[in-house]
């Protein structure tokens, strides 16, 4: 095992600790349209493809540290139809969505920065997110571009939920 294989055991093994099915936090998407304010009790609704592990394991370690306060969570794979049905199919897969409690939706790196943005302590670096939006959504492209490998060298493409006929 090299150097790198080690290190990348010993940061990935307290995330995969983590890894949970979790319930969809939607009950019925077809009730929803583009813009539609999703019920969500006035929460955030992340959504992740369900596809990807290394993905899954964020939404974990997302969930982890709000604690219940700011976030939902589901599967973009439930909404794609619904919420999703103005994007073509590789802008939905090609990030995770944000849908905002009044129906709007960010995605990518603008959407990261309000996810982390929601979290306690989040603020400092959300703010730093923001104001170099183009730096974080280029970091962003960079990561979804490579995720696939990032997964399969860390191990993190592993996730009890992972589903790759979630993926297109």
């Amino acid at each position: 095992m090299t150097a790198i294989d080690q290190v990348a055991q010993g940061v990935t093994r307290p995330i995969k600790a983590i890894a949970r099915v979790r319930e969809p936090a939607v009950v019925d998407p077809t009730t929803l349209r583009p813009g539609d304010p999703p019920p969500t009790n006035g929460r955030l609704l992340v959504l992740y493809d369900g596809g990807c592990g290394i993905c899954l394991h964020a939404r974990d370690l997302f969930a982890r540290w709000d604690n219940g306060r700011a976030l939902n969570d589901d599967m973009i794979a439930r909404h794609d139809d619904f919420l999703l049905a103005n994007m073509s199919q590789e802008e939905t897969y090609g990030s995770f969505h944000v849908i905002h409690p009044d129906g709007r939706v960010e995605s990518g790196g603008d959407g990261l920065a309000t996810v982390i943005g929601a979290l306690r302590f989040g603020g400092p670096l959300a703010a730093a997110m923001r104001r170099f939006s183009r730096a974080s959504n280029g970091l962003y492209d960079w990561f979804v571009a490579h995720r696939a490998g990032i997964s399969q060298t860390t191990g993190l493409i592993n996730h009890p939920q992972r589903d790759p006929s979630q993926q297109p």
